[in-house]
Formats: structure tokens, sequence, C-alpha cells
């Protein structure tokens, strides 16, 4: 969902695939953008859905997408049309609905056209730090979308914490497909280049880092912490384990992407973060090195 997206576009006759929603359509919006050098999406919905997803695509919340208090969720429906554009087919459609601002039966059917519904979900969520200490605000923002042909459904899951920005993504029910960003701004030099030795999927500019991780790298860290909260309990007398409350909360994570969730939200700050990761990077560099060398 990332990327620069283009203005609302208002159709007077309403924005909707006519076989389903044409008769509520009314009043709805529409934005497109090239997804890639193949496919230009279009996203149609109420105005306020489409501002706030491009709001989070650029990392900033905005107030469209607080509803007010924490704990309540604005929720709403709305449609994402893709057209391959290489295809004649699939370009004829897309200038079809640029020209009446419809998607007609016609225009979605078209070959070359891919349709889902989607969902879309956003809020303020309180969040805690690992001492417990410490907890402050954010922004999230879940969309779910479903196929219309395949019934596949997909999610993108987004939370803005100040100069911390997580994304998630994948297919729902498929962990091997789920990729996990994280964006950390304010970050030293030299904890950015240190980033960069311990995980080597990770842009950097500036003072800004973003680190990407597969879902086998992100079950990586979830193991990794699980070892280094054994190696702690193995050291210490019972109740004095050793190991930070940070790394107890990734080794009881149920899943690799709510271990990466504790992580990344374990701080406030992007920089205390930064290092928590590359805590937990140089404990797994060492143990494999520990284990190369058995």
């Amino acid at each position: 969902m990332r990327g620069d997206w283009g203005g609302p576009g208002e159709s007077p006759v309403g924005v909707a695939r006519a076989s389903d929603v044409a008769a509520s359509a009314g009043g709805l919006s529409w934005v497109s953008r090239a997804r890639d050098a193949r496919t230009v999406r279009v996203l149609v919905g109420p105005t306020g859905m489409l501002s706030v997803l491009e709001d989070f695509a650029r990392g900033v919340g905005g107030a469209a997408a607080s509803p007010g208090m924490v704990g309540d969720v604005l929720r709403w429906s709305g449609w994402q049309v893709d057209f391959d554009v290489t295809q004649l087919e699939g370009l004829a459609a897309y200038h079809q609905f640029l020209s009446t601002g419809t998607l007609s039966e016609a225009v979605c059917e078209a070959r070359g056209v891919s349709t889902a519904t989607l969902q879309v979900a956003v809020g303020e969520a309180r969040f805690v730090g690992a001492e417990r200490t410490q907890t402050w605000l954010g922004q999230e923002a879940s969309v779910f979308t479903t196929d219309e042909k395949t019934g596949r459904e997909a999610f993108h899951y987004t939370a803005l914490l100040g100069n911390l920005v997580l994304r998630s993504r994948g297919e729902v029910g498929d962990t091997s497909s789920q990729l996990h960003e994280v964006t950390l701004t304010g970050v030293a030099h030299q904890l950015v280049q240190a980033l960069r030795r311990v995980h080597p999927r990770t842009a950097a500019h500036g003072d800004t880092a973003a680190l990407v991780f597969t879902a086998d790298e992100a079950e990586r860290l979830r193991q990794g912490a699980r070892d280094w909260l054994r190696a702690a309990e193995e050291g210490h007398p019972p109740g004095e384990d050793g190991a930070p409350e940070w790394v107890r909360r990734m080794a009881g994570a149920e899943s690799s992407e709510e271990a990466l969730t504790w992580l990344f939200t374990s701080a406030s700050d992007a920089a205390r973060v930064a290092e928590r990761v590359l805590e937990l990077g140089a404990f797994l560099l060492e143990a494999d090195a520990a284990t190369a060398q058995a």
C-alpha cells in the first residue's frame, strides 16, 4: 500500500462494481497509482477511507485516522481494482474507467482486470514498554482484501509509533508469505551501520534505517529470543534468569509476527529499539559461530 497516491477523484455517477454495488455507489471516490511496471491499481471507497490509506502509506496517521478515544475503531468498506496495462483489454478497460468514472461489469470482467473487496479498520492504540513503566499512544491500520475470483484473502497492517513505523503484509493463513518491515528514524549513524552488519536486508539513508524480515527471518529472531532465555535460565538461580523483559516477551510469543511486534514496540524511541535489534542480532551471530566451531 506504499506509494504516492493521486488525489481522490469524484465520480458524478458513482464508482462501484456494477453488478454488486452500483445502487449504493453514489458519493464514493477513487484514487489510482502505478503499482509496478505492469499494473495500475485503483481504490474505490469513501473519501475518508482513501485519505487515511494515503496518510498511512506516507507514514503519517492524520486527523482522519483518529476516532477520538483509545480502543475506538473507524471502519470502511471499498474496492480494489488492478489493471494489467500491458494487455490490450486491460489497458482499454482502464481507459474506459478513466473516461466514465464507473467500474462497469464490462470493465471489471475484462481480461487483465482483477477486483477485490476492501475492509479497512483504523484507530488509536496504547502500547506498553518492555519495562511496563512507560506507555504511549500510536495509530494502527488494518486492511484486508478478498479476491473476487479466487477468494484469496490478504492483509496489510501498519502501526505508527512516533519515529518508528511497523508494517506487516501477506496472505491470511499463509505464514510463509508474510513480510515485515520496520522503519527507524532519528537513529545515530553508527547504529544504522551496525544494523546493516547484523541484518543485510537493511536500507539506510541518513538517520533512517528500514529493515525487512521474511517469515523465516522473523522466526529466527523468535527462536533466538527463546535460546537467549534458555541460556540465561541455565546460568542463573530460579527467579533470576537474567533475560531482559523484551526477550521474555519475544520468547513467549505465539507467532513470529507477534514476536517481532513485541521487539519493535518494546520502547517508544527508535534508537532504543535499534539497540535491542543489535543485541539480539549479536546473540545470534555468537550462537552461529559457536555452532560452527562445535
